[in-house]
């Protein structure tokens, strides 16, 4: 009873702090004219956004490892999950919680960038769309750690001194091909005056550089992409601002340099830098295998999360026998290197992966997750989980595909765990179309997995004559295993609305650790469920929270 009673008080305890939130400071901010329920129910569009560090989860525990600003004007339109002002935006355990403003729902989709940043993290950002139907979206993103970055990112810094605040020989940087089969050379002309962003030059004795190269080979690189690889827009070589756009990379790295503490942005000369690219790439134009001579346009990534065309790039071969574009820049960003696609087709195009029941399965159901690639090589564009299920059909989607030709690919375990087996892969189907891609999941039946189960949940608290029925989000430590170490981070597992919820693959007869984000504050508990049925109607929530309702 014990983990019990932990669990109802602290749902409890959750619903009184909203309804204290709402009544005072933050219901100001999303509404002049809503009346105060205790169902709290006020957000109707949300969205959650998570931070991977996969090899270093626990450096994003806590409210204070990450910033985030959101861009855009759209910006406006948003609030965070306790009806905030978006400026009082955190990242809590590496996730944010934010929702779209009831006064300001819009009829078109919102679109904002999230710009997330941190001590010893690469600065990125996360396009996030919220169409008019949507109630909650939910997105991931690769968060790349310098000090320990994951399989197929290489990363290195370097200090070169200063004569006259310049450099007296050619400076060159290489990544090291640690981690990544492919890298990027960097080459830094003598005499080279390092500049500001306004063309300033820069004083100093000390030249630190930072760079990070991202290979093809391996999905927890490619998702490291900033902003992913379905931007909100970029500009093209005519200056033209393209949406509904979309990148099939062959390669991207960061580049960074510092003078003492202020950040290079410019130079005096041009320098080089030159990325491999694999010798099995497919070059998606052709559909053979790059060779000298092909051609693939660089784009670079400015301080707003834009994307806009650099120049095209030749493919030659370098001394190491390996495929390469070298090509000159006077300003520092991301530089990638793409095949750009813009669509053509109907916006708001969805794609839907569906998993029929299948009644004959061993257990109640079993996690599944998928990927939406390139058919012609590939490429990630988007993960998600999913569930196979005895007793119920399953379905999720991805909006606005691109304009290509992509597969589907099912796994079993979910997306984020090295260990997960693939059971499936559709044929090609055309991006442009409102897809429906059918699973035929009845191989699955002989599969076995640790007794795990989705939680039914009634809640209902009561303060004397008020009743309480929250509306909130439920989190799980959930473990997984990449490259042989086995890491816990915090996932989206549930929720309870209106008094009523649900908690997805809960292990029956194990106490797991559960919590909830709510207004930059993490509520954690631990709870033991021995049943998938789980009733609490008459809980009387303890006087010092209920003296605290307005």
């Amino acid at each position: 009873m014990k983990t019990r009673k932990l669990l109802t008080t602290a749902i409890a305890f959750i619903a009184i702090s909203i309804t204290i939130i709402m009544s005072c400071k933050g219901i100001d901010e999303i509404t002049e004219d809503f009346d105060i329920e205790i169902s709290n129910n006020i957000l109707t569009q949300e969205a959650i956004i998570t931070i991977e560090d996969i090899v270093n989860p626990e450096k994003l525990d806590g409210n204070n490892k990450l910033t985030v600003e959101v861009l855009g004007t759209d910006s406006d339109n948003f609030v965070t999950n306790s009806g905030e002002n978006i400026s009082k935006l955190k990242v809590v355990n590496g996730n944010i919680a934010l929702a779209v403003n009831p006064n300001k729902a819009s009829s078109t989709p919102l679109k904002v960038l999230l710009r997330v940043s941190g001590e010893d993290y690469l600065t990125t950002t996360i396009p996030l769309e919220m169409f008019p139907d949507d109630t909650l979206v939910t997105q991931s993103i690769n968060i790349v750690n310098k000090l320990n970055t994951v399989q197929g990112i290489d990363f290195i810094e370097n200090n070169k001194s200063l004569s006259n605040n310049t450099i007296d020989n050619n400076y060159t940087i290489i990544t090291p091909k640690t981690k990544a089969s492919t890298k990027t050379e960097i080459t830094v002309e003598a005499g080279t005056v390092f500049q500001d962003i306004n063309g300033n030059d820069i004083t100093g004795d000390n030249l630190k550089s930072e760079v990070a190269h991202f290979s093809l080979d391996t999905p927890e690189s490619i998702a490291s992409f900033p902003g992913g690889l379905k931007p909100l827009s970029v500009t093209d070589e005519n200056g033209d601002e393209i949406e509904d756009s979309a990148f099939l990379t062959a390669g991207f790295t960061s580049i960074d340099m510092f003078v003492g503490d202020k950040e290079v942005k410019n130079f005096s000369k041009p320098i080089s830098v030159s990325m491999e690219i694999p010798n099995d790439y497919i070059n998606p134009e052709t559909g053979n295998n790059i060779e000298v001579g092909d051609e693939i346009k660089i784009w670079s990534y400015n301080d707003e999360g834009e994307w806009s065309f650099h120049k095209t790039g030749t493919v030659t071969m370098n001394s190491d026998g390996n495929y390469n574009i070298t090509f000159t820049t006077t300003h520092l960003s991301w530089y990638n290197l793409d095949y750009h696609y813009w669509g053509v087709c109907n916006y708001g195009r969805k794609l839907t992966v569906s998993i029929p029941q299948v009644p004959n399965l061993s257990d109640n159901f079993y996690q599944l997750s998928y990927e939406v690639v390139y058919a012609s090589n590939n490429q990630v564009i988007s993960r998600r989980d999913i569930q196979v299920s005895k007793t119920r059909d399953n379905a999720n989607g991805y909006k606005n595909t691109p304009n290509q030709s992509l597969k589907i690919k099912v796994y079993y375990g979910r997306y984020y765990d090295s260990n997960r087996k693939l059971l499936y892969t559709s044929e090609e189907f055309d991006g442009c179309s409102s897809n429906i891609v059918t699973i035929d999941a009845n191989s699955l039946a002989s599969l076995t997995t640790p007794l795990v189960k989705n939680i039914n949940i009634q809640f209902q608290a009561r303060c004397g004559d008020k009743i309480l029925n929250p509306f909130l989000y439920l989190w799980r430590q959930e473990s997984y295993t990449y490259y042989g170490r086995t890491y816990s981070s915090w996932r989206i597992v549930g929720y309870i609305y209106n008094g009523r919820g649900f908690i997805y693959g809960a292990k029956i007869g194990v106490s797991q650790k559960y919590g909830t984000i709510y207004n930059g504050e993490v509520y954690f508990y631990d709870y033991t469920f021995n049943s998938d049925n789980i009733v609490i109607d008459d809980f009387e929530a303890p006087g010092d929270l209920c003296s605290r309702l307005p």
